[in-house]
């Protein structure tokens, strides 16, 4: 029904272009939520620390795991494949955000809590950061370790790892920044175990966010004051030749 899209990546206006809209209506301008991150002022550690009552340390993670109905495992097995995982992984601290509050989602939030319960001394759990913390957070955490959306979006501007578990966020356009692992407990240990490595952390300093782009907001704006809208009323289907 649009006129005209705005893509974060040029795959994505490629892809748009692909289903008959006009290629000059189409415009890869970035992901606006990278925005947040070139211009929101951030939290220091020690003031981040304070405002979550945890120590962040030297190695830690940020966890986001959302239910997948579509996967063969049950919510009560996704959350304990990523617990029992967790758990074999030594001297790592861990900070959880919970996820929606669907049925699926309360049976991993329970679990969550549990598991924070039962090792208070390590991880802590938060049903929302809220943007200026999440983002603030991954100014220190090691990686990024879930199925969440921002781990392949925002998370690579941070030049640190994201492991995307399972087939939530299949088919997106990934930075080489991001490990993709299946949902078994073995997968999930190794995923966490090569995003923590030495040599796999210095790789991801070095990796581009295929949804950065600059001034998004801008140009959208400037298209939509701009863009000559006479006439276009009436779509035409563009087939690739």
């Amino acid at each position: 029904m649009s006129h005209l899209h705005f893509t974060s990546t040029e795959d994505y206006r490629r892809r748009v272009i692909q289903l008959g809209e006009q290629p000059d209506r189409v415009f890869n301008v970035g992901a606006i939520g990278i925005e947040n991150i070139k211009t929101l002022p951030l939290l220091s550690r020690e003031d981040l620390e304070d405002s979550l009552g945890f120590e962040i340390g030297n190695r830690c993670i940020l966890v986001t795991y959302h239910p997948v109905t579509l996967e063969d495992s049950t919510a009560e097995e996704q959350s304990k494949n990523l617990l029992d995982a967790i758990d074999n992984i030594e001297n790592c601290r861990v900070i959880f955000t919970m996820p929606n509050s669907d049925t699926n989602g309360r049976i991993i939030k329970q679990a969550i809590e549990r598991y924070v319960s039962s090792h208070s001394h390590q991880c802590v759990a938060f049903k929302s950061l809220g943007l200026k913390r999440y983002l603030s957070a991954l100014q220190f955490v090691k990686a990024v370790v879930g199925n969440s959306s921002s781990g392949i979006i925002e998370v690579p501007s941070f030049h640190i790892p994201t492991l995307n578990i399972g087939d939530r966020q299949k088919g997106r356009i990934m930075s080489e920044s991001v490990v993709n692992c299946g949902t078994t407990t073995n997968e999930i240990e190794k995923g966490i175990k090569l995003v923590l490595n030495d040599d796999f952390q210095i790789a991801a300093k070095r990796c581009s966010n295929p949804y950065e782009g600059e001034n998004t907001t801008a140009k959208i704006l400037e298209v939509i004051k701009n863009y000559p809208l006479e006439g276009i009323i009436q779509k035409h289907f563009y087939d690739i030749r």
